[in-house]
């Protein structure tokens, strides 16, 4: 009888603490914060491809000749305006330039001499003591040596010029993509030194379908993402659209434009340009937060009973800041936009506000 009561109390003492272990490891419900998957009629972007391409370019030339004595830029030096690109050896140019100044110097005291003696034979012409030819040979010296001063500061104002222009500055900013001197080489007047390219603005030219540019306008958003940069997009607006269409292909360029302040976005980087173009249609949106990702698979978790369900959905259009869902799902049925990203299926969730405090169920 002993031995019955003590297995008795066994028993019961195992089945009260697998009780307690049982409701011990419950995982506690996870709090969530959910959105309703809403319906609405949105565009279907239509994605044309294109290049980027920098706002300007251009090959910066010499506006005087003269060689090389210093090259301090090379290709891939981003340079602001004003920033030197080449200097010229200017020592030859220096001693013409004095040279010069001083025969302009000698020609104007040879000038003022024989204009007091052009003034004198005019007083003795007048007088009648001096020939008329003798009063015309001392206007014509003081004409020739007019003239002679004339000349030489002509040569003054170039060599003065050619010392200015000596030294190349970029006339804008920009990146150095091609390096067309170097130093002790000699440049004509005209000659490339480098080329210049600003992508502070990028501008994308793609060949819209004829089917499609009736319905694109100048001023109109688009959606444009990078092959090489995948997780950037950005927004540009179409710029011009050419009226003109590649015959063979039966296509117009479109012109878009895309602030690049960051430099992030490169010359020649494929682009992918989105427009919303034709009917609005009905579809599925959630908001972006909802989706998650894991081994290359895309879901979102509906809270069920008081349970994570997650179902696996595509994506569709992006609409603000929703996108679509593709999957079974119902309108109006709850997402979880937080706390969604470690849930398992079939825990237990507690849905609260964005603030953490458990959410209010409307009454009737």
């Amino acid at each position: 009888m002993k031995q019955y009561i003590f297995l008795l109390i066994s028993l019961i003492a195992g089945a009260i603490t697998i009780s307690y272990e049982t409701h011990a490891q419950a995982p506690p419900a996870s709090p969530v914060v959910v959105a309703k998957v809403e319906e609405q009629k949105v565009q279907r972007p239509v994605t044309l491809v294109g290049n980027a391409e920098p706002s300007r370019t251009s090959l910066i030339a010499s506006e005087v000749s003269g060689l090389v004595g210093s090259f301090p830029v090379k290709e891939g030096d981003y340079v602001k305006k004003g920033d030197v690109l080449a200097i010229f050896e200017t020592k030859p140019l220096e001693i013409r330039l004095r040279e010069a100044k001083a025969a302009k110097r000698e020609a104007q005291a040879r000038y003022e001499l024989a204009q007091k003696n052009f003034k004198r034979f005019q007083e003795l012409k007048n007088k009648g003591i001096a020939s008329v030819q003798q009063f015309q040979d001392a206007e014509s010296e003081q004409k020739a040596w007019s003239a002679e001063i004339s000349q030489i500061q002509a040569q003054i104002d170039r060599y003065e010029y050619d010392l200015d222009k000596a030294k190349i500055v970029a006339p804008f900013s920009g990146y150095v993509t091609d390096e067309r001197t170097e130093v002790g080489q000699w440049i004509d007047e005209g000659g490339p030194v480098v080329e210049l390219i600003d992508i502070d603005t990028i501008e994308i030219t793609v060949d819209a379908p004829e089917r499609y540019v009736s319905q694109i306008k100048s001023g109109d958003k688009v959606e444009v993402n990078f092959d090489a940069l995948p997780n950037v997009k950005v927004e540009g607006s179409v710029s011009s659209i050419v009226p003109q269409a590649d015959k063979a292909a039966r296509t117009f360029p479109v012109k878009i434009v895309i602030d690049n302040k960051e430099h992030l976005i490169k010359s020649g980087m494929v682009a992918r340009v989105s427009f919303l173009i034709g009917e609005p249609t009905l579809v599925k949106l959630v908001p972006k937060d909802a989706i998650v990702e894991r081994n290359n698979i895309k879901f979102v978790v509906v809270v069920n009973n008081g349970t994570a369900q997650p179902i696996p959905i595509n994506t569709g259009v992006a609409y603000q800041n929703l996108i679509e869902v593709i999957g079974p799902l119902n309108t109006g049925q709850n997402v979880v936009i937080r706390g969604n990203e470690r849930l398992q299926p079939g825990q237990p969730v507690k849905v609260v506000n964005q603030d953490g405090l458990p959410q209010k169920k409307n009454s009737k």
